[in-house]
């Protein structure tokens, strides 16, 4: 197998050896290379002899002689093989829930474990053979993000629609075994793998070697789940359970492992209608891509910025959220209006008619929706909405609509607020002491 070369970064090793783009890698130390893993950990030796295939079909071997800088090649695929995708029907799957017509990327179910420890992306395991995660294990990739959703393996593998779910604890021994430290999330469907269910995961999974932290998620279900299994939301009582269990489950594990290890994501305590946990309660803030502990670390971040800043600057603020914050994002504000008393903010709670209203979150608020239910009812200078709303380094919203025309439609300034509550701070405290 070769991989072709797309770049080459400036002044790299590679550049200096006369390597270019659309050349061929074919061989490190006379061993084919499979994939990403294969090239990471071969061009770790301090001398290393690479076979380059040239577009004319001419062999170049160069050797090597580094000290830990990389080589500088970027190849035509990220992972120098095709990705792995998920072979589940996971009862809970929410890809399988979205609408049609949105870009070809959001119906791409992947499941690879090479994503898993490059970028920190959930897999489930039941597309590796046992071959694979020895490979896997002998590279000693850790940390791995590992999604169980229950350690009942008949429930597991009803749950994700997989047979192949079964082997879920031989290759975690595999992995504890080869020192890879592990993080879990089990995503949690109402009277399916809730209640004495998930005591027993939080039991077994504490149990195992490598163990490091477990996410307790609740299920999204949005209104497109025509044909699919039938879920019902948690009620606020139903939720409390779950944090009733979650908490227990903590205390046990201080006392037994000297770490919470446990943790309930954030939506449960915004359907109980309970106050977040205490920031230390959150420990290293290990599960915060699973919404856990993300609201209180995003407090601190901006009443850092209250303590220390004052101002008499004068504006009238906008600020766009889904429903499960609407409520915190008040207190914020309000916090921010003490300190800059001619200020006005307003919270604008933008209802989820895309997926349905059970989906309460900002990342998943649509352009279609906040332009609906918000033109012509905006009476702030600036509008702000959440980074989380809108596709990775850009400006573009879940359902295609740009910044710039959510506000040419609502006829004001709109900014990406920060995830980062810190700056967002600092991004109220400019908007202030702009002109009109």
């Amino acid at each position: 197998m070769k991989h072709k070369i797309l770049k080459i970064l400036p002044e790299s090793i590679a550049e200096e050896t006369g390597i270019e783009p659309g050349d061929f890698l074919c061989a490190i130390n006379g061993k084919k290379i499979r994939d990403v893993l294969d090239y990471r950990f071969a061009v770790q030796d301090a001398q290393i002899l690479l076979e380059v295939e040239k577009p004319d079909g001419e062999i170049w071997e160069i050797e090597i002689e580094k000290d830990d800088e990389d080589l500088g090649m970027v190849f035509a695929r990220p992972l120098m093989d095709a990705p792995r995708r998920c072979v589940n029907k996971c009862m809970f799957c929410f890809i399988d829930q979205q609408p049609p017509d949105l870009r070809d990327s959001l119906y791409i179910k992947d499941d690879d474990v090479r994503l898993s420890f490059l970028h920190g992306n959930y897999v489930t395991l039941t597309n590796l053979s046992d071959a694979e995660i020895r490979r896997i294990a002998g590279y000693h990739l850790s940390p791995l993000k590992i999604s169980v959703h229950t350690t009942n393996l008949d429930l597991r593998k009803k749950m994700m629609g997989c047979n192949f779910a079964e082997n879920l604890f031989s290759a975690l021994k595999i992995f504890g075994d080869a020192g890879i430290k592990m993080h879990f999330q089990a995503v949690i469907c109402k009277g399916v793998n809730d209640g004495e269910h998930l005591r027993e995961t939080i039991s077994a999974l504490k149990r195992v070697r490598g163990a490091e932290s477990l996410a307790i998620v609740p299920a999204g279900i949005t209104r497109h789940r025509e044909g699919l299994v039938l879920l019902k939301q948690f009620t606020a009582q139903e939720a409390r359970e779950v944090l009733d269990i979650v908490h227990a489950a903590q205390k046990n594990c201080r006392a037994e492992m000297g770490t919470n290890f446990v943790f309930a994501a954030d939506e449960w305590y915004v359907m109980a209608g309970e106050a977040l946990s205490e920031l230390d309660d959150y420990e290293d803030f290990l599960q915060l891509d699973n919404g856990v502990g993300m609201l209180k670390l995003f407090e601190q971040e901006f009443l850092g910025g209250c303590k220390k800043d004052r101002s008499e600057g004068r504006r009238h603020i906008g600020i766009v959220t889904g429903k499960a914050a609407a409520k915190f994002m008040r207190g914020l504000a309000d916090e921010f209006e003490k300190i800059f008393p001619g200020v006005k903010i307003n919270i604008h709670v933008v209802k989820n008619n895309f997926f349905g209203e059970n989906i309460t979150v900002s990342g998943l608020l649509t352009g279609a929706d906040i332009i609906a239910q918000l033109k012509g009812s905006i009476t702030a200078d600036i509008l702000f909405l959440p980074q989380n709303a809108f596709r990775t380094d850009t400006e573009t919203m879940l359902d295609g609509i740009t910044r710039t025309k959510l506000s040419a439609a609502l006829g004001i300034p709109v900014r990406i607020g920060s995830s980062d509550g810190g700056e967002f701070f600092e991004q109220l405290r400019s908007a202030t002491s702009e002109n009109h």
